[in-house]
């Protein structure tokens, strides 16, 4: 089947998980519904969904540039309070890594550089692409990221909706009942600033680029008043219905006994780690003066791209969310290489 067609017929799948999930007043009905949509057609159905390569990046680029508008002057200004939180959030990082992997390798039955790829707290496109460098199991590591992250996915909402206060189907509503007017200037404006921000990300192709730059972009213009307006709300829907979608189509590479093996232990990790990232933001909320709900998802160790989704959905300061997680890749780029080199080192002297 041509990839494309493969691509529309997966993204019409999503797309009505998507529509079931808002029309039961669901929470994150885009992302939800169209992973789980995605995610049952692999183990229940012959066809195996899965978007074509640049249909991600697409999709990165929107949701770089929809965070990038959270940065307005007054989110600037407010940012120095978020000092603290970033490093408590890089000390989170850390101790679940370190959590993680003793779980993995213990129990998990990995080998220690499995383990530790396994056990990183996001990153997935830079973490793949190092363990085939290092010679760890591919396949286990995508696989567990995958389980943790539909775990993440899920408990996040359920715990917002059940401590917060907001009702999670109301705020997925209000990006359509509450959507701006089409402005033709400025909205084109940020057309092109998106256009040109991915086309830099892919000459440039380091990791995460397709997010970072479009953010970059749509939030300089954004914190320095030069553009207001946001991306359309069926634009948006669209980018996280891929992004959903595309989560939900990775169990397409695994049967049955395979998610069995290694996604429960990855699962019962991601409630650990769901439930660390609670009671951290519920510890240290009174101490930075921040609220606890976007101090929960800033400091989940999940995907940039699905969480930063999860934070616009429900308009949760989604700028602070996203400069947490994008500190996060810039960590992981940065200190993944020297921490496996180090551990192949150990194993070999061992």
């Amino acid at each position: 089947m041509p990839p494309q067609l493969r691509g529309g017929i997966t993204f019409g799948i999503g797309a009505l998980g998507g529509l079931a999930f808002f029309a039961l007043s669901l929470p994150l009905p885009w992302v939800l519904g169209s992973l789980t949509a995605s995610l049952l057609c692999t183990q229940t159905t012959s066809f195996q969904p899965r978007f074509p390569g640049p249909w991600r990046s697409y999709a990165m680029v929107a949701i770089g540039t929809m965070l990038g508008t959270s940065f307005t002057p007054e989110v600037v200004r407010q940012a120095g309070d978020w000092t603290i939180s970033l490093i408590v959030m890089s000390v989170l990082s850390l101790a679940f890594c370190v959590i993680a992997y003793q779980i993995f390798y213990r129990f998990g039955k990995m080998d220690r550089v499995t383990a530790l790829f396994a056990a990183i707290p996001g990153g997935l496109s830079v973490v793949s692409v190092l363990a085939e460098n290092y010679r760890a199991e591919v396949s286990r590591v995508a696989l567990c990221h995958t389980a943790r992250l539909v775990v993440l996915l899920i408990a996040a909402p359920i715990i917002i909706q059940a401590t917060s206060g907001i009702n999670l189907a109301d705020a997925s509503l209000a990006s359509f009942t509450h959507a701006e007017a089409i402005d033709p200037i400025n909205h084109g404006i940020l057309a092109l600033v998106a256009i040109a921000s991915g086309w830099l990300a892919w000459r440039l192709n380091f990791p995460s680029a397709m997010l970072l730059i479009p953010l970059l972009s749509s939030g300089l213009l954004h914190a320095t008043d030069l553009l207001t307006v946001h991306v359309p709300p069926l634009l948006s829907s669209a980018a996280q219905i891929v992004i959903g979608a595309g989560v939900g189509a990775r169990f397409a590479n695994y049967s049955l006994p395979q998610i069995l093996k290694d996604g429960w232990l990855a699962a019962v990790i991601g409630v650990l780690l769901t439930f660390g990232s609670f009671v951290a933001a519920l510890l240290f909320a009174p101490i930075i003066g921040l609220d606890n709900t976007p101090l929960f998802l800033s400091y989940l160790p999940g995907g940039a791209p699905e969480l930063g989704v999860v934070a616009l959905a429900l308009s949760i300061d989604p700028a602070m969310v996203a400069a947490h997680h994008v500190l996060r890749v810039f960590l992981i780029v940065a200190m993944l290489p020297l921490i496996a080199s180090w551990l192949g080192k150990q194993i070999q002297q061992g």
